[in-house]
């Protein structure tokens, strides 16, 4: 099943191209996640250092299905989700956005868009996990329909999926 590529204005009125992850995409992953702002990082992700960055990425090749934000032909966001290994009809979510594209709607329309291709795959249900300081990434995951299912020092949010 293919991903709809999607083209928006971010609240700002930056070009924002939202597209499948490819192979090819790999290296400039990696570049973004080594320049990844410390305070960004949630509950060990994305990894510090080169080699462990790539080897998560490579994990999500093989495990998950990854979207891109892009902007002048530079990724600025990743989302990843994977199939739950007790449950194949529920897929974990993980996004991360570049720090200056934070804030602009660019989330939000990633989120939105995993969320369609999740139903239309039937997944029954979307988990995650974020750090309960983490309001913004909350207000977004709220905006798009998740609750809280449990909540500590992290948030456990989920989206039942209604095909």
């Amino acid at each position: 099943m293919e991903f709809e590529r999607i083209l928006f204005k971010d609240k700002i009125g930056r070009e924002i191209v939202i597209r499948a992850y490819e192979n090819k995409d790999h290296e400039a992953l990696v570049d973004m996640y080594t320049n990844y702002s410390p305070e960004d990082r949630s509950l060990g992700l994305p990894p510090v250092g080169r080699k462990a960055i790539e080897n998560w990425i490579s994990y999500l090749e093989k495990r998950g299905f990854s979207i891109v934000a892009e902007h002048n032909n530079k990724i600025v966001g990743h989302l990843a989700i994977v199939e739950d290994e007790k449950d194949p009809k529920v897929v974990d979510l993980a996004i991360y956005l570049a720090k200056e594209y934070q804030n602009q709607g660019i989330g939000t329309q990633m989120v939105k868009a995993i969320i369609d291709l999740a139903k239309k795959r039937g997944y029954k249900k979307i988990t995650l996990v974020t750090d309960r300081l983490n309001w913004r990434a909350i207000r977004v995951y709220k905006k798009c329909g998740f609750n809280t299912v449990l909540a500590s020092y992290e948030l456990y949010m989920e989206l039942p999926l209604n095909s």
